[in-house]
């Protein structure tokens, strides 16, 4: 793996590697040497598909409609890297390169201070991964350095090896057009979508959608993917399935919520937002 320094940490029977170059983006997690995550063969995989190996950042998350949004009076263009369906998608924090501040054999913490290069507003962004006896834990956040608040929505395009079973807490379904813009309405879970609450096997199962969150712990066999109250949805998708892998994606924010009403985060100026992750194998209490 290139484009910077893999970092290694490990703790029992627990090892990972992250590339802090590269969005922080924690590529690989094993527990007694077998992968949790997706883990790309190469730099060259990773970059010529990033957000479907590891931990992608997504800032802002998902689709933004028209690439463009507006917040105070003022209009903001995103770069439109979606063409064939007019949006922007996912960011440009996947790559980011942040910068390490501290890290040991079982954590690090690395930050990165945007301009205006890869959001219009001037943020601090940083983040701490920690390994221990029961897992990964990961803590990250974001500190407003602009002079008035500003809008974000943020996720974790997380994606995993293919389990035998996945279980994920989702409530209704957010309702798209076909360049899966959310319509602003919710339908209810179909009779398959609500066995995503109980658990469902992913096997030639083609998996896609955007859910309000009924939870905040995601299973897949014996793996517990946990996240704060704060993630407000899970976004679910396996590339049509039978391609070794699941994204289970928690989301704060709406898809294109930075064009909604209410469907965004706001950060007053000089404030601090935290959000929070872990991937366990701990029972469910």
């Amino acid at each position: 793996m290139c484009k910077g320094e893999t970092v290694r940490l490990s703790c029992g029977e627990w090892a990972m590697e992250i590339l802090p170059s590269f969005g922080m983006n924690a590529i690989s997690l094993t527990f007694k040497e077998k992968e949790i995550l997706r883990k790309p063969d190469d730099f060259k995989t990773l970059c010529e598909n990033p957000y479907v190996y590891g931990l992608p950042l997504l800032f802002p998350a998902n689709r933004t409609k028209g690439a463009a949004f507006e917040f105070m009076g003022k209009k903001y263009a995103l770069p439109l890297n979606e063409p064939e369906r007019n949006n922007h998608i996912h960011g440009l924090m996947y790559d980011a390169p942040f910068t390490v501040l501290e890290t040991d054999k079982t954590g690090i913490k690395a930050a990165f201070e945007n301009k205006d290069e890869r959001y219009p507003f001037p943020f601090k962004m940083t983040i701490a991964d920690t390994l221990t006896e029961k897992g990964f834990f990961r803590k990250l956040e974001i500190t407003n350095l602009h002079d008035a608040p500003f809008p974000y929505t943020l996720a974790f395009h997380a994606s995993f090896s293919e389990p035998d079973q996945m279980k994920a807490p989702v409530r209704e379904r957010f309702v798209t057009d076909e360049n899966y813009i959310p319509l602003g309405m919710r339908a209810p879970l179909t009779e398959k979508e609500m066995k995503y609450n109980q658990g469902i096997s992913l096997k030639d199962y083609a998996l896609s959608g955007f859910f309000a969150s009924g939870g905040c712990q995601a299973c897949l066999d014996d793996v517990r993917f946990s996240v704060s109250e704060n993630f407000d949805e899970w976004i679910l998708f396996n590339a049509g399935g039978g391609q070794g892998f699941v994204c289970i994606e928690p989301q704060a924010g709406e898809v294109n919520g930075l064009n909604t009403k209410d469907g965004c985060k706001i950060i007053g100026k000089g404030e601090t937002h935290a959000y929070a992750l872990s991937i366990t194998r701990e029972e469910i209490a």
